[in-house]
């Protein structure tokens, strides 16, 4: 009989945006746990040197740069980092997300910009800088979009951050299948309401917290549920799965 395919990430190395607190953090110290090397950056690189110290700990290579997801060139730099440090990318987790809890009658143009830029147009240039790497040096590789319920259903308050996620939810399925010939796989994960910074914040809003309660299975999410079904995607156990954004949301999206 085969040999049952790994959930293990040896010899692997594992870029993460958005590492320094909350859902990034939580992937890159699981990815660090299974084994990769992490390469973790956000605009709060104090908080990604922490990570990556933790990282360490479970006997693996880790690193923290700087990294300002609205600025392709600070993306470029990102990317050239890791390559630079570990000559080669296996997986990219474009986690860094940004929500505005408010009326869509009250988004100002310069919000519904910066949740477009950062949910959005972010993912996409990291996603072609790191599949470029992977094309030149003949790798196969996978790209995980940390996408959102309501890119799926849509809610209020969260217009233009559903709208942009939905984007992101079609970008995974185009690029899944523009990116195939090339052995890469480009697939998501769409988390319900998570416990971190963001969701205290947004519970201040009665209406925002009357939509969360509404999760079948009781609770939000924990950070460590969505890391876990990064792990499987960015591993061998997954290496089939391309094109496909996986609902972890407490049946949230079936009610």
């Amino acid at each position: 009989m085969p040999e049952p395919l790994g959930f293990d990430l040896e010899g692997k190395v594992v870029l993460v945006t958005g590492a320094g607190r909350g859902i990034g953090r939580a992937i890159a110290l699981a990815c660090a746990q299974a084994g990769a090397d992490l390469g973790v950056g956000s605009r709060h690189v104090e908080e990604c040197e922490r990570v990556a110290a933790q990282c360490r700990t479970s006997g693996v290579r880790a690193s923290a740069w700087p990294l300002d997801v609205a600025s392709t060139a600070s993306i470029r730099r990102f990317v050239d980092a890791a390559l630079g440090a570990y000559g080669k990318i296996d997986a990219l987790v474009n986690n860094v997300g940004l929500t505005i809890v408010k009326p869509a009658l009250e988004l100002s143009e310069e919000e519904f910009d910066s949740i477009s830029s950062v949910n959005l147009r972010a993912p996409f240039f990291a996603s072609v800088a790191v599949a470029r790497s992977m094309i030149e040096r003949g790798l196969k590789g996978t790209i995980v979009n940390i996408s959102s319920q309501v890119g799926h259903v849509g809610g209020p308050l969260r217009a233009a951050y559903a709208a942009a996620k939905g984007g992101l939810n079609s970008l995974t399925r185009s690029l899944a299948a523009e990116w195939a010939p090339y052995g890469i796989r480009v697939v998501g994960v769409s988390p319900t309401f998570t416990r971190t910074e963001m969701l205290e914040r947004g519970a201040q809003n009665a209406e925002f917290k009357r939509n969360f309660e509404r999760i079948p299975l009781g609770r939000p999410a924990e950070p460590e549920e969505v890391a876990a079904a990064v792990v499987y995607l960015a591993s061998e156990a997954g290496r089939f799965v391309t094109g496909h954004t996986l609902l972890v949301d407490g049946g949230f999206t079936i009610v």
